[in-house]
């Protein structure tokens, strides 16, 4: 049953509730998905401590637009200036959002609808019919979230986040529900669309919670996996993940195709050659499963191959970001600076929230030796980028273009430090090989890849030296 609001002339609520609305603000503030977040912060911190002390008469549209978002009382209109409104809204997402990876039962701080008076209110959970039919709808809702995910772009990762939310939210022991999140956070910050703080640890905090529901769930056993090689670049404990992953569905192309991910960036090719072609047997027509082939491909330095099958990719979906983008990089690292050029404009023109394809054309330009224009364009990117996230790795591809290893050096450690989602690329990736000389690259190297996976990794570089250096095949995909 709801509390009355705190001015309420009846309200008699003892000592305890208070302290349990203290306590549950404390507890909402310090989960990962409002980390990050200091206007939805100080907004909720604002309402209920008004609330709390009496206030709560006080909480209008205009009162708040002043104390917390700093509007000119002179001048601030709610009529013409929505910004409270659009925030409480936004708000109450976040709250719905972060309830939904919490155990049931418990208090919940809630912002009705058309209000901006907090309640503390008791999770209840649903039961007989009223649960059956929440588990259907929750049902429904991770199919068509694993469908947006199929889509590979912004808009999908984002409409399927919400479907999984909605999902968590009306069955919360669903640990397909947890694990959606978790993989619809993972894909928003691995293509730079939000920061990987708090992206990593609002996904790490649903897969764990899918986990406490199902130990042996295999979704979300390979996804804590990724997560902890990828931005924790703890391979053994990813390996563990990994083996009780394979052990529960051995037959699952997502835990084959995250495992090939993995054994790639370590340099292991065969393994993750093995992998994938498991993967693509039992999900032939997977984009993103596509891109990694050809991916795997480039690592091998092996570019009329990898060429190839995003050409393939491309034919299927031909607006697929990391077909294009991944195309005009084989162009790139084969030498054909002006067709990577034209490619890369085409991914800025295609996909304008990411950040890929204008750095794409400040490489090529680079290659090209246009460095007065990608230096010029570069710091224009910087300065104004209006994304959530402008990955240090990327930049300092352009600046080891442009000549200057220091700056790249730096914000490469940026990168590892920042836990860039592509810093774990670093070992493989083509763009660096001139810097494996350097002592700062080769630590970064180890730290990344872990001292024991060295032999492996010049074993494969100098086969894809010799890759690079015979004459180009087609390969039939």
């Amino acid at each position: 049953m709801e509390t009355p609001a705190a001015d309420d002339p009846t309200d008699d609520r003892p000592a305890d509730v208070y302290r349990a609305l203290e306590h549950e603000l404390a507890r909402v503030m310090a989960s990962p998905l409002f980390a990050g977040a200091q206007a939805h912060q100080r907004l909720l911190r604002y309402l209920v401590e008004h609330a709390r002390a009496g206030r709560a008469t006080m909480l209008k549209e205009t009162v708040v637009g002043i104390e917390v978002f700093q509007r000119p009382a002179q001048s601030f209109d709610p009529r013409r200036d929505s910004i409270v409104r659009v925030e409480a809204r936004r708000l109450r997402e976040r709250l719905r959002r972060h309830y939904a990876l919490q155990p049931p039962g418990g208090w919940m701080i809630e912002l009705p609808k058309g209000s901006y008076r907090p309640h503390l209110v008791p999770r209840v959970a649903p039961s007989g019919a009223a649960e059956s039919a929440a588990v259907d709808a929750a049902a429904e809702l991770i199919e068509r979230g694993h469908y947006f995910l199929r889509l590979g772009h912004e808009e999908g990762h984002r409409k399927a986040l919400r479907r999984f939310v909605a999902a968590a939210l009306a069955a919360p022991d669903r640990a397909a529900a947890h694990a959606g999140i978790a993989r619809a956070w993972t894909q928003l910050v691995a293509t730079n669309l939000e920061p990987p703080q708090p992206g990593v640890d609002v996904a790490l905090a649903a897969v764990q919670r899918a986990l406490d529901l199902e130990p042996l769930h295999a979704e979300s056993l390979v996804l804590a996996a990724a997560l902890r090689h990828r931005y924790a670049f703890d391979w053994p404990a990813a390996q563990a993940l990994f083996a009780r992953a394979l052990q529960a569905a051995p037959r699952s192309p997502y835990v084959r195709h995250s495992h090939a991910l993995s054994l790639m960036m370590r340099a292991d090719f065969s393994g993750a050659a093995a992998e994938l072609a498991v993967a693509r047997e039992l999900d032939p027509l997977h984009l993103s499963l596509r891109a990694h082939l050809a991916l795997l491909d480039l690592y091998r330095r092996d570019w009329a191959a990898a060429a190839d099958g995003l050409h393939s990719l491309l034919d299927m979906s031909a607006d697929n970001v990391l077909g294009m983008s991944l195309l005009a990089y084989v162009l790139l690292c084969r030498g054909d600076s002006d067709a990577a050029q034209a490619h890369y404009a085409a991914v800025a023109q295609a996909h304008p929230q990411l950040s890929i394809g204008p750095l794409g054309v400040i490489w090529s330009q680079a290659a090209l030796g246009l460095h007065d224009a990608a230096r010029q364009a570069l710091g224009r990117l910087v300065q104004t980028w209006p994304g959530r996230y402008l990955s240090p790795y990327q930049l300092a591809m352009a600046e080891l273009r442009l000549g200057d290893h220091s700056a790249a050096l730096a914000l490469l450690e940026r990168a590892v430090q920042e836990r860039d989602p592509n810093a774990l690329c670093l070992p493989v990736d083509p763009a660096f090989d001139s810097l494996h000389g350097e002592p700062r690259f080769l630590a970064l190297r180890r730290l990344v890849l872990g001292a024991e996976a060295e032999p492996a990794l010049n074993a494969a570089h100098a086969a894809a030296a010799a890759a690079a250096a015979a004459p180009p095949t087609a390969t039939p995909r």
